[in-house]
């Protein structure tokens, strides 16, 4: 087997570029031309600038600053300087639109159709339109791979977000119980709706994903955590049952062989070593389990205790002895936690929620208060698109219906929507139907079939409301068609996630949307249950996933939202659905990027877990079974957990931050590393912070340092320090290794003081650049997680290929 991974696999090669107290490296990929011919290696490091030359003309461009972003066409502005390589350069602002095919799962963005609308040169007018041609002349045909991190932050520092994309979501408090024992929450659809189990006697709650059974005196059964329980009604009490009877077992097993049930097991896979109490809820329901009597911990420069024993933000306000619970994105209060709770809108909030320090282990909640940059980027982040590229010849669906296609009106606009499939299906007219597929639209003459990829979407249907069960498909989008393919996207209000009135994200709408029961169960996503939550740090930038129930042994919460054929593939439980990519359920093939850059070229995955295996590495890699995203527990890492292994090179891993070793010398190192070389540009960089050692001598030290280098033109620094910005008065500036900002001007580089709004742009943009290419180091080449191209994943594992699996098709769930 090694061999064979040595035949298909890449050789890594150590390349020293610059030797300080730590000796630092840069790692470049020999790829195999099956691989390298289709898919070029994204570097692991932010590379900027970008360096083109010809006829002894160099030509560089810095970090973008991104100003307007409308799905897949972003515009904004750029720093440039253009010269002979060994002479003075011209400076100039460029301003451009691009179109932007997105990956979210790798961090990458493909920026074609570059277009330079116009320069502004500061020091010289009239050399303005000889700046542009260079440029025109010199960007590359095949675009530039841009990594995401760095153009989302850019975004968020310039730009506030539509009023537009805030909707109006319910936030009628859901049943918010509180537990200081291992308890399981079980969501009941509303009333249980009972299918006979053949002949058997018992009967089966159809929209619950639990184990749900009664028998004819009306007795309930559940199973869960490897235990049976009985009641006499949902609301319990329930009682473990010693050994259930032979015709219990049976009807169940042969109930489970028709539709598999969610057996709620601990992240073991085992039962449980004791039964733990059940919690059923038949309506909107948060279960909070703490690890024992809650324990209060004071918040760093606030007035407000926060419980640290659960994995739910919880917070009490002392002078008024409020809690308050953070759910799903939104806030809610109470004297006790016995309730009742009211929502609180977060600009009501207590003044010190808004003061919680970016570092406190609870920071994450930040996202949730409104006004503040963690809560605008978040919702900055909502609105950028996942999209791909899509054959109009091979992709095609096929659409099941419980009986005859049955349509219902969707209130305010003039569409029907067929309620007995699992798939979205609109009526426009008597002749126009359309569907949605994996983030891809469909149409047909028929709601029985031929259904085609669509090239256009009727304006109409982007007038669902939020208050009707299938407006989640307005946030998928048709960008551009070819006669081949058509550019298709969809935001994360397409998996569930939206922003509210006051500009935050919240999970669900809020709407308890009546499912349908007929021979089959069709249900649609609700709001709670979940322990839905987000984040936003350095990390792992904007993030969200569903994480409960660390307590009883499992990182995350046994229910994920069932939105189709698949619990989420069985794989729900690693969820982070921000950067989850809908597109790779399609297949290589029907599903690209853009010429010469395929996300999923080269990168097989499969499994529960996050198993994986890059043939252009040779690597393996294991996503942390129940390694959930937790954000509010502490356990900032938890999500990132997996390890690797890979033949080719020795090296293994762990995640949890990273630790990587190799077998064969002893040397391992732990915390965070980056290193990386672009042929393309000449530049190498490398950085560490953290602690390297050898096992087997027992020496170690811990650095932080880094260094960046040209090795392509024999010095470690290019014409200038690399942080330069394009001024919003249209002059260049840049930042002095003292801390200070200068200009250029006719007489070189001077001090300068902007004026306050160009100099609050510049020190936003700033910040959103160390910001951002901290998340893109970590996300792309760093320790504890993997971008799954180029095999280094040094820890990798819970961030989309390695960790994140998604299958099935359409949104929602259905049972027989």
């Amino acid at each position: 087997m090694n061999a064979d991974f040595k035949a298909r696999g890449a050789k890594l090669r150590l390349t020293q570029i610059v030797a300080s107290v730590l000796t630092l490296t840069a790692f470049t990929w020999e790829l195999p031309p099956s691989y390298a011919a289709t898919a070029p290696v994204p570097t692991t490091q932010a590379d900027w600038p970008r360096n083109f030359e010809a006829s002894g003309e160099h030509v560089e461009m810095y970090q973008p600053q991104i100003e307007k972003w409308d799905g897949n066409r972003i515009s904004g502005r750029a720093a440039v300087a253009v010269g002979k390589e060994n002479g003075t350069p011209t400076f100039g602002v460029a301003h451009f639109s691009a179109n932007a095919y997105i990956d979210k799962p790798s961090g990458l963005v493909n920026l074609t159709a570059i277009q330079i609308n116009s320069v502004e040169v500061p020091t010289d007018a009239n050399l303005a339109d000889s700046v542009r041609r260079s440029l025109l002349a010199r960007l590359p045909a095949t675009g530039m791979s841009v990594p995401l991190d760095e153009l989302q932050t850019s975004y968020a520092a310039s730009q506030e977000l539509s009023q537009t994309m805030r909707m109006p979501v319910k936030n009628d408090p859901p049943q918010i119980v509180f537990a200081t024992q291992p308890t399981v929450l079980v969501l009941v659809d509303g009333a249980p709706a009972w299918q006979n189990v053949g002949r058997t006697g018992f009967q089966r709650a159809l929209n619950s994903r639990a184990l749900l059974m009664r028998d004819a005196d009306g007795t309930l059964y559940l199973h869960a955590a490897g235990y049976w329980f009985n009641a006499r009604d949902t609301n319990g009490p329930w009682s473990v049952l010693a050994t259930p009877s032979h015709t219990l077992a049976d009807a169940a097993k042969q109930s489970s062989a028709k539709n598999a049930a969610d057996p709620m097991l601990p992240a073991s896979g085992k039962p449980a070593a004791q039964a733990p109490a059940l919690l059923v809820a038949t309506r909107p329901a948060e279960l909070i389990v703490t690890d024992g009597p809650a324990q209060l911990k004071p918040v760093d420069g606030t007035g407000l205790l926060t419980v640290t024993n659960t994995d739910h933000a919880v917070f009490v306000n002392p002078t008024t002895n409020q809690y308050y619970v953070l759910v799903s994105g939104r806030w809610f209060e109470a004297t006790t936690t016995n309730g009742p709770w009211t929502y609180v809108p977060g600009n009501q909030l207590p003044a010190d929620f808004a003061k919680i320090s970016p570092n406190d282990p609870k920071a994450n909640v930040l996202v949730s208060v409104p006004g503040t940059p963690q809560a605008r980027e978040a919702a900055i982040a909502a609105s950028i698109p996942q999209t791909a590229s899509i054959s109009r010849q091979k992709a095609s669906t096929k659409v099941s219906y419980d009986g005859a296609p049955r349509f219902e009106p969707i209130a305010g606009t003039p569409l029907r929507y067929a309620v007995n499939t699992a798939t979205p299906v609109i009526e426009v007219d008597s002749t126009h139907y359309y569907a949605v597929a994996n983030g891809v639209w469909f149409v047909s003459i028929s709601p029985m079939g031929g259904w085609t990829v669509a090239t256009e979407v009727p304006p109409v249907i982007y007038t669902i409301p939020i208050s009707a069960p299938l407006h989640y498909v307005t946030y998928v989008h048709i960008y551009s068609v070819t006669p081949d393919t058509v550019v298709v996207g969809y935001t994360p209000g397409y998996l569930g996630v939206v922003v509210d009135t006051q500009g935050t994200v919240v999970y669900g709408t809020g709407y308890v949307y009546p499912p349908y029961v007929g021979a089959y169960y069709y249900g649609y996503p609700q709001t709670y249950g979940y322990g839905a939550s987000f984040a936003l740090g350095a990390a792992e930038g904007f993030a969200f996933g569903f994480a409960a129930g660390a307590i009883w042994g499992c990182a995350s919460p046994y229910w994920g939202p069932y939105w189709g054929g698949g619990y989420w593939g069985g794989g729900w439980n690693n969820v982070n659905i921000n950067q989850a990519n809908f597109y790779g359920r399609w297949g290589q093939g029907t599903v690209t990027h853009t010429a010469g850059w395929n996300a999923w070229t080269g990168t097989q995955w499969r499994g529960t877990a996050g198993a994986g295996y890059n043939p252009a590495t040779g690597a393996h890699f294991q996503g942390a079974r129940g390694a959930a995203f937790n954000p509010y527990s502490g356990n900032y890492a938890a999500g990132r957990q997996g390890s690797f292994a890979n033949p080719v090179t020795g090296r293994e891993g762990a995640g949890r931050g990273g630790i990587v070793g190799n077998q064969y010398n002893g040397n391992y190192a732990a915390g965070r590393q980056v290193a990386g070389y672009n042929a393309r540009t000449g530049r190498a960089g490398a950085a560490e912070f953290g602690v390297s050692g050898n096992a087997q001598t027992g020496q170690y030290q811990t650095a932080s340092k880094g260094i960046v280098t040209n090795q392509s033109r024999g010095n470690a620094v290019a014409w200038n320090n690399g942080d330069v910005y394009a001024g919003h008065d249209g002059n260049v500036y840049r930042r002095s290794d003292g801390g200070s900002w200068e200009q250029h001007t006719s007489n070189g580089w001077q001090s300068a003081q902007p004026d306050q709004r160009t100099g609050s742009d510049l020190d936003q943009q700033r910040d959103a650049r160390t910001t951002g290419e901290q998340r893109f180091s970590q996300h792309a080449g760093g320790f504890g997680g993997g971008d799954g191209f180029g095999g280094q994943h040094f820890g990798g594992g819970g961030n989309g290929f390695s960790g994140a699996h998604f299958g099935g098709g359409g949104f929602r769930g259905g049972r027989r």
